[in-house]
């Protein structure tokens, strides 16, 4: 990404959340990160499908998923990094490699070659081959626009849909094959409110495929109309996916606990917080996640905030997963007055 456009997207941020300079900070690292990248070149996409679903950092990256170890570890330092629930999942074989044949139209081949789901992630990898290697010519990164169903014709996500149970999306556009006219599509959907319905299938309809010049991610070079659809068939690990459902040992007036679970990519949870201004955004990147060996988590990036009863409540994925075996938890809040409140989480009784 070029200065210019950092700045601006900091700003459209700045303009609807009020962003700690200790977030804009890390997103400074982020783009740093970016700028040294040589073969992995990124795409940030935004998505408000809603004004409640809060960005509480500002950048966040997505590493494509392969499922091949060797590739996991030569690459997982630069980008999974940010999303080490999902990392911990793919890690322990909570991942799928597929098989399903490719779709061509407008001399242009999709084909979804990865996946990884439950109910408050959804990560897939295309792959895109184009006939004419020409049109790639001077492009970086692409994007997608996907309409995502489930077995029943349930919408997970798709611009324009309401009530839908993603929140919004990180893309990254591999581009190691590009001379051979070739991009993998790594996408991350995520669903704060951990939604995501378990399903046998999904139904993948790719619309258009947006290609974007080095720097210029605001104006694309060139719009392909599709249709492109593909029907991919899940493991069953996928169509019955069981977390550990935590409780709160201390719930009390001002901070309690509504539901708690830990799930492959991430642990969800929701709360509510007894707070003088119940509509502040910033309340998200106040709270903390402590396990029993003093490890702290960070959030995914995204929340689902509203207020009921003058109180905030709010949904969460924090970066650790089942695979991960924690007893306990402890989730902190810090107010603007730097007082502490904390809720410890254990383990239900079966």
């Amino acid at each position: 990404m070029e200065r210019d456009f950092e700045q601006r997207l900091k700003s459209s941020l700045s303009r609807n959340v009020e962003i700690p300079q200790s977030v804009l900070d890390k997103a400074e690292g982020a783009f740093n990160e970016i700028r040294n990248q040589r073969k992995q070149r990124s795409a940030k996409k935004f998505v408000s499908f809603k004004e409640r679903w809060m960005a509480a950092a500002a950048v966040v990256l997505f590493l494509g998923l392969t499922f091949n170890q060797p590739v996991i570890a030569a690459i997982k330092a630069t980008f999974w990094g940010n999303h080490t629930g999902v990392e911990r999942a793919v890690e322990n074989g909570y991942g799928q490699e597929l098989q399903t044949a490719s779709v061509k139209s407008q001399g242009v081949e999709t084909k979804v070659t990865n996946v990884v789901i439950d109910k408050s992630r959804l990560g897939l990898s295309v792959d895109v081959k184009f006939d004419d290697l020409k049109a790639l010519k001077n492009v970086e990164s692409m994007n997608l626009d996907m309409l995502i169903t489930d077995s029943q014709g349930n919408v997970i996500s798709g611009d324009g849909y309401p009530n839908q149970p993603v929140g919004g999306f990180d893309s990254i556009t591999d581009d190691t094959n590009k001379n051979s006219g070739s991009l993998r599509y790594n996408v991350l959907f995520q669903s704060p409110s951990s939604s995501i319905p378990q399903t046998d299938q999904l139904n993948v309809e790719i619309k258009s495929i947006a290609l974007y010049a080095k720097g210029r991610a605001d104006k694309p070079l060139k719009v392909i109309k599709g249709p492109w659809e593909q029907k991919v068939s899940l493991d069953k690990q996928f169509a019955n996916t069981k977390g550990i459902t935590y409780t709160a040992a201390n719930n009390n007036e001002v901070f309690s606990i509504d539901s708690a679970e830990l799930l492959p990519t991430g642990f969800n949870v929701k709360f509510s917080l007894a707070t003088p201004n119940p509509n502040d955004e910033t309340i998200i990147s106040r709270v903390q996640l402590v396990d029993s060996k003093g490890n702290s988590y960070k959030s995914s990036g995204m929340a689902d905030m509203s207020t009921v009863n003058n109180k905030a409540v709010v949904s969460m994925t924090f970066e650790v997963s089942s695979f991960d075996k924690v007893d306990w938890f402890k989730l902190m809040y810090k107010d603007a007055n730097g007082k502490n409140s904390v809720v410890k989480l254990v383990k239900a009784a079966k």
